[in-house]
């Protein structure tokens, strides 16, 4: 099956055959190595210049997003919610199984956010004290302006939490730049290892902030994840010992493509298939200039279900992704991440042909 759903991805053979080194006991110095050289590349695929730290935990990249939410708002503090999305609403959702405070600002899911009112909802809320955003929001593809809104969050000295789960890999992210103290990522989606580990990337100058906070989960709390991490060179709990593996090695293929040469090769994955709807007068949620490079968006062919559409390219070997929430009646997705080459897309584009021309 060619998956052009956003995670799990396609992975490479490479990555498979990573699972087959053989049972692993957590607490062997062996597993300690593998432990230290993941974090050690995740620091230098995305955070090569900072002062950064980053945490693994086993669970999809909604464990490490509530380890991030929970572990990072004070007691009597607030959390700014910034949601276009399904994913900015799961933020919330969050917050409020934590029993946090928070400030939800609801934005149009076609737009970026608005700038001018992220400021003053900051600006005038001294309770606020963390600001989170989903960097892509891939309920339609959409890239938030995850530089703007850092510089404001930097501006009035809070915290900046971001969701870049889909993000990672895929997307321009500068964090010192961006002014990212909290960063949320997965071993799968366009780093193109396996689901079922997560991770987060924390700025140093934050954990004396995190630390002073009390522990609203055992599993979930990042400040005991990590120093677990950083003192014994272990998880303080079971890890999925052979998803390591093939993260591993999924980060060693990053490295030696170059998240760089790994995103341009994403944009041109995006710009053909794009090219070929338009060519279909297929309509595209979103205008090109907010696209992400990895989500395509479009309405459904006039007459056609989602479901025809979904299982007619399955038993052509092709799988894709419905819309969410409001979306779910309307909308089909296209996602390019994950080892796709060329031959594939093109193929897809030549099977999808047949399917809406024998509709």
């Amino acid at each position: 099956m060619i998956l052009l759903n956003p995670g799990p991805v396609c992975t490479s053979q490479r990555v498979r055959n990573a699972l087959l080194r053989g049972d692993m006991c957590h607490r062997e110095r062996e597993f300690s190595g593998i432990l230290d050289g993941v974090r050690k590349k995740i620091i230098q695929a995305f955070a090569p210049i900072g002062d950064y730290t980053t945490a693994v935990i086993t669970g999809s990249g909604t464990a490490s997003l509530e380890a991030g939410v929970c572990s990072s708002v004070s007691e009597g503090k607030k959390l700014l919610v910034i949601d276009n999305g399904v994913y900015g609403d799961r933020i919330a959702r969050i917050a409020t199984a934590h029993k946090i405070d928070k400030v939800v600002l609801k934005c149009d899911w076609f737009e970026q956010p608005d700038i001018a009112e992220i400021e003053e909802a900051v600006s005038k809320d001294r309770d606020i004290e963390v600001v989170a955003m989903v960097h892509h929001e891939t309920t339609t593809g959409l890239l938030n302006p995850v530089h703007r809104i850092g510089e404001i969050v930097k501006k009035y000295d809070r915290a900046f939490l971001v969701d870049s789960i889909s993000g990672l890999g895929g997307e321009e992210i500068d964090l010192v730049n961006d002014s990212v103290d909290i960063c949320i990522g997965s071993s799968n989606k366009c780093i193109q290892g396996l689901p079922g580990l997560s991770f987060v990337l924390i700025k140093k100058t934050e954990l004396d902030r995190l630390r002073s906070i009390p522990a609203r989960s055992l599993y979930l709390n990042l400040v005991s994840q990590l120093d677990v991490q950083e003192e014994r060179s272990e998880c303080p709990f079971t890890p999925s010992v052979q998803t390591f593996y093939a993260f591993d090695e999924a980060l060693d293929e990053l490295l030696e493509e170059g998240v760089a040469n790994r995103i341009k090769r994403y944009e041109r994955a995006s710009g053909f298939l794009r090219s070929e709807f338009k060519k279909l007068h297929l309509e595209c949620l979103l205008p090109e200039e907010i696209c992400s490079n990895t989500i395509t968006a479009l309405n459904l062919p006039h007459g056609m279900t989602y479901a025809h559409l979904h299982d007619r390219l399955k038993e052509r070997g092709f799988v894709i992704y419905a819309g969410q929430g409001q979306l779910n009646a309307k909308i089909f997705r296209i996602a390019n991440m994950g080892e796709l080459s060329m031959q594939d897309l093109e193929a897809f584009i030549n099977n999808f042909k047949e399917v809406i021309k024998n509709f």
